[in-house]
């Protein structure tokens, strides 16, 4: 179990979220791909306090409370940020590509690429 109790678990998790909605407000993929360990080790403080509820304590249901309100900002950044890149995917299909029978964007082939230096 994770040092501290409940309410500071929980407050530590909010915090990671809260890090992961400020990311997410120019959401581009290096940050997106830095959201899930930050979102993991959040999940990871919460699951750490399995009986918080039950205990009563007064401050860990508000810091629940304020937790739920980041994971839902969280959830919607999220949602938006998932939107643009896949209009953005749909326009960039469109140009380069055309449409497809049925009247839909190209779908776009994206090459990885690797950058040594040595």
């Amino acid at each position: 179990m994770a040092p501290g109790g409940p309410s500071e678990r929980l407050a530590a998790a909010c915090r990671q979220v809260e890090q992961v909605c400020t990311l997410l407000v120019s959401p581009s993929p290096e940050i997106l791909d830095r959201c899930p360990l930050l979102l993991a080790n959040a999940q990871a403080k919460i699951l750490d306090s399995p009986h918080w509820l039950r205990s009563g304590d007064v401050d860990a249901l508000a810091e629940a409370n304020r937790l739920r309100r980041a994971v839902l900002r969280a959830d919607t950044l999220l949602r938006n940020a998932w939107a643009y890149h896949r209009n953005w995917n749909r326009l960039l299909g469109s140009l380069s590509g055309g449409y497809v029978p049925g009247g839909r964007p190209a779908t776009v082939a994206h090459q990885g690429k690797l950058l040594l230096q040595g």
